[in-house]
């Protein structure tokens, strides 16, 4: 495999927490994911979660894969990002949702899998950040198992995807996970996370596609303070640290027009 593992270890202990479901949706997007984390073990195989947020939200039609992944049993979606939490909220008040985003999940589902004793692998992400992200999840959680691959680069439906997929898949065989978190960026996250779910049947209990959450966990990457978060300003935080997302917090602004006209 030409990718890189950056880690490996074990752990022990059990518990279990339930998913509701309540008939939320934010357009074609059903909101699965209201009010615990992680989902439980599916006994028809390996579900798929995506944190939804605005970008995701506008990429509906232009992604097969995300279509796919919606429309099928397996996907788990939260709410993530603040502008589509506060429309929710106005679209359902008699409702109790929470924003679950994937960088505050990461830290959740570390501390499920070390007092589960589950296996976690971050799949993703630099090698430097990927690394990063399990020596500081390894120090929070000491008793947890995880491991790190980081992916080469690749380019959606080119030559090499196939090989790269193979290499997520093998990765994936050698360390044996009960969770995978994709950083790939939410485009490739979807398309490898379709394209591999259902040979993870019974082996894997869920993929979670999780954006930049590797990168924030390697501590590399800040967070926006919470007041940005709790203003709606998170994404102009992150131009700030990275000014090359400044373009794609100008196409998620086209959402706001239609949170705006409550076409959602």
């Amino acid at each position: 495999m030409s990718g890189v593992w950056v880690s490996a270890e074990a752990c022990g202990a059990q518990v279990a927490l339930s998913r509701q479901r309540q008939g939320v949706s934010f357009g074609h997007f059903p909101i699965t994911e209201t009010a615990a984390f992680p989902p439980p073990a599916d006994a028809a195989g390996c579900w798929v979660y995506v944190t939804l947020n605005a970008e995701i939200a506008l990429s509906l039609r232009e992604s097969a894969s995300l279509q796919q992944l919606i429309a099928s049993p397996r996907v788990r979606v939260s709410v993530d990002g603040q502008w589509l939490w506060w429309a929710l909220r106005h679209k359902y008040p008699e409702q109790a949702i929470t924003k679950f985003s994937g960088s505050d999940l990461i830290h959740a589902l570390a501390t499920h899998c070390a007092a589960a004793g589950n296996r976690l692998l971050l799949l993703g992400s630099s090698p430097t950040l990927n690394a990063a992200a399990v020596m500081a999840l390894r120090h929070t959680h000491p008793q947890l198992a995880v491991a790190g691959f980081a992916l080469p680069a690749y380019e959606a439906g080119q030559a090499s995807e196939a090989r790269i997929e193979e290499e997520a898949r093998q990765a994936v065989d050698a360390w044996r996970p009960d969770y995978v978190v994709l950083g790939l960026g939410a485009a490739k996250e979807h398309r490898l996370a379709w394209r591999l779910c259902r040979t993870f049947d019974g082996r894997v209990s869920g993929l979670l596609c999780f954006g930049g959450a590797i990168d924030f966990a390697s501590g590399a990457v800040r967070r926006a303070p919470g007041w940005w978060q709790r203003c709606g300003l998170e994404g102009l935080y992150r131009v700030w640290q990275q000014p090359r997302r400044l373009g794609r917090l100008f196409k998620v602004m086209r959402v706001l027009p239609l949170l705006i006209g409550g076409r959602y």
